[in-house]
């Protein structure tokens, strides 16, 4: 075989660079939107969500019930005289205790809607997560079977070739050797679409995805991609931090109200020795000894702890979702230069290549490692795409804009 030129290796080399994208797919972006939406809502995880929802929810209704119930006395004295009474007592809430707590379930259950929210997104991310995953695996699978395929046909091509007096012993060990090196890239590639498999299952209860994966250009979308400060506010942690906060300060004005003793009234009617009678009776419990301010100052505390810690939840989701937009833009930019790069050569390289070899411009030894490159720039391709989406997945999440994301894919 002829000496391979420095510019013809360099040509050949650059006709490597492309990738096969996956899989063509004749579903659209709304059926798999509908699709993960429906799977994600039928998960057992997803009526768990429901129910420590409505656990909170009910727990929150339990406190804006009234504090006291009335009490029935009955009375009777057997002594010179047969005293007999029935009355009704009640513990009066005048220092509006229950009003004060009152106040506080909106915002429990403002707390309650939140986390739901937030255990939903995130159990949506974690799904579309594992679909991005077992998408990649698959790919990298498909590559390294191909290429395990294409060293065993040029492998037996060799020893025919070897048997024949064409090649020599060395080009024929060389491609012994990148086969055995291919059982291993294959093997590692099995495990990790075996794990990824593994994970989807557990993660949306599916063998298989029932649709496709959107295009790679699908993963983005102007309106999603406003700047923090516009998607400060709608941060879960955030919403959360700020609710948890005004708990907080109503927590102040209950414990405040709980300094404050209630009376009790009384009506009872009876019959004494015959004769009717009548009484009222209060009481008022006297706060000499447990005056309630302790419990006043540790809700103070907690309140001043909230609202600082408000501030440093502000700070951090906005340093969160600063990296999240400048991850995923760049590795949109990586992925589309990638592209740029590679063009459609990737797809047409294998042919190039072989054909090149066997008319004995390129030794044995060099188109070995195109191959392995041509296998190296596929699989780079996989793992930009693979790294984009899921930095994609990500600043949704962190953005809260999952369910808008998904919801205009649907509606297209």
């Amino acid at each position: 075989m002829g000496i391979q030129t420095p510019v013809r290796m360099a040509a050949l080399l650059l006709a490597v660079c492309a990738y096969a994208s996956a899989s063509a797919d004749s579903s659209s972006p709304a059926q798999w939107a509908q699709w993960v939406q429906r799977q994600v809502s039928q998960l057992p995880a997803s009526r768990a969500i429901q129910a420590e929802q409505e656990r909170l929810l009910a727990q929150s209704r339990a406190l804006s019930q009234p504090l006291y119930n009335p009490s029935l006395n009955i009375d009777y004295e057997d002594s010179l005289d047969i005293t007999q009474t029935v009355g009704l007592s009640q513990t009066l809430d005048w220092s509006g205790k229950a009003r004060a707590s009152r106040d506080a379930v909106a915002v429990r259950d403002q707390l309650a809607q939140l986390r739901g929210d937030k255990a939903r997104a995130r159990l949506l991310a974690d799904s579309l997560n594992a679909l991005v995953a077992h998408a990649a695996a698959r790919e990298q699978l498909a590559a390294a079977r191909e290429q395990e395929q294409q060293l065993r046909d040029l492998t037996d091509l060799i020893r025919r070739r070897e048997q024949a007096g064409d090649v020599g012993q060395v080009d024929a060990q060389l491609a012994y050797l990148s086969l055995g090196q291919a059982q291993q890239a294959l093997a590692d590639a099995e495990s990790a679409a075996t794990r990824a498999a593994t994970t989807l299952r557990q993660q949306l209860a599916s063998q298989q995805p029932a649709v496709a994966l959107p295009a790679a250009d699908r993963w983005q979308a102007p309106s999603l991609t406003h700047g923090v400060v516009q998607r400060l506010p709608t941060s879960f942690d955030l919403q959360l931090a700020e609710q948890q906060l005004a708990l907080a300060e109503r927590g102040v004005s209950v414990a405040d109200k709980q300094r404050n003793t209630d009376p009790t009234l009384g009506l009872r009617v009876g019959q004494e020795d015959g004769e009717n009678l009548w009484g009222v009776d209060f009481s008022l419990p006297l706060k000499f000894f447990n005056t309630g301010k302790p419990g006043y100052e540790a809700a103070l505390a907690d309140s001043e702890e909230r609202r600082a810690l408000l501030e440093k939840t502000r700070n951090d989701i906005q340093a969160r979702l600063d990296g999240a937009l400048s991850d995923y833009q760049q590795r949109r930019e990586r992925w589309e230069t990638w592209q740029q790069l590679t063009g459609d050569s990737l797809a047409r390289s294998d042919t190039l290549l072989q054909r090149v070899w066997q008319q004995g411009e390129l030794t044995t030894q060099n188109y070995l490692q195109a191959l392995n490159q041509r296998l190296d720039t596929r699989l780079a391709g996989i793992a930009l795409r693979d790294a984009m989406q899921k930095a994609w997945v990500q600043w949704l999440y962190e953005s809260a804009q999952l369910n808008d994301w998904l919801n205009q894919l649907a509606n297209e």
